[in-house]
């Protein structure tokens, strides 16, 4: 019998609390909640809106607000991410753990050429690149998620491309550096049914490609059920089990 993998991501009795200025006191969002990753394997993370699921998500990046309590162990690379400085959670976020939000408009400059922010992206972390070499792997990125004509998708503006076409150049944009670990937020929900599926199914063939663990997001059980190998359901801060 073969044995799963070591935990890429291992989250360990997570609590989170937020401070609720109308009643003075915090509030709490997530109670215990446990689940590990191992590597090249997807996790979906169901439940209905105000669930706590994407503050799970904004929990392991060390993207929650200030005034926030968080009680539990998130361990990332047998690292625990609440004991990084924030010199070593720059090199891990954006670098090794990634994000797809459900909104790319929200998410890219509306004043700058989509190319250049994913060339900007992979200068950020592959310092030993030239913007010249960081242009052409963008365009390499662009073209691996099948964007026709890659060098206008590069040169267009967030508000001149669909919003399929965005979403997958912000997926570009997660995936240039390699990361071991990408969460993906509700990353199809806005979208048409055929830009889902081309989405889902640019998703699945660079994750078979690339081999990196997958966070899943989605209050879609019938696709976290196709996507993923393990399934969390969150019900008011709480796992349930799954149906």
């Amino acid at each position: 019998m073969l044995e799963d993998p070591p935990a890429l991501l291992t989250v360990e009795d997570l609590s989170i609390s937020f401070w609720d200025s109308r009643s003075g006191n915090f509030a709490d969002v997530l109670k215990s909640v446990h689940f590990h990753i191992p590597m090249s394997r997807t996790l979906a993370l169901t439940g209905a809106s105000g669930s706590g699921k994407s503050t799970t998500a904004l929990s392991i990046g060390r993207l929650l607000p200030p005034k926030t309590k968080l009680n539990g162990r998130i361990i990332f690379e047998e690292k625990e991410i609440q004991n990084l400085s924030e010199s070593e959670l720059r090199h891990i976020r954006g670098r090794k753990i990634t994000y797809v939000f459900q909104e790319p408009m929200a998410c890219f400059n509306p004043s700058m050429a989509v190319g250049n922010q994913i060339a900007e992206c992979i200068l950020l972390h592959q310092k030993n690149l030239k913007r010249k070499a960081a242009r052409h792997c963008t365009l390499d990125w662009l073209e691996k998620l099948q964007l026709p004509d890659p060098l206008r998708v590069f040169q267009s503006y967030p508000n001149e491309l669909s919003g399929g076409m965005l979403q997958r150049a912000m997926l570009a944009m997660a995936l240039c550096n390699g990361p071991k670990l990408l969460i993906a937020d509700e990353p199809t929900s806005a979208l048409d049914e055929k830009s889902c599926r081309t989405v889902i199914e640019q998703i699945q063939r660079l994750q078979a490609e690339l081999s990196f663990a997958m966070l899943f997001i989605t209050h879609d059980m019938p696709l976290a059920e196709y996507l993923a190998d393990e399934i969390v359901l969150l019900c008011g801060g709480i796992i349930r089990p799954a149906q």
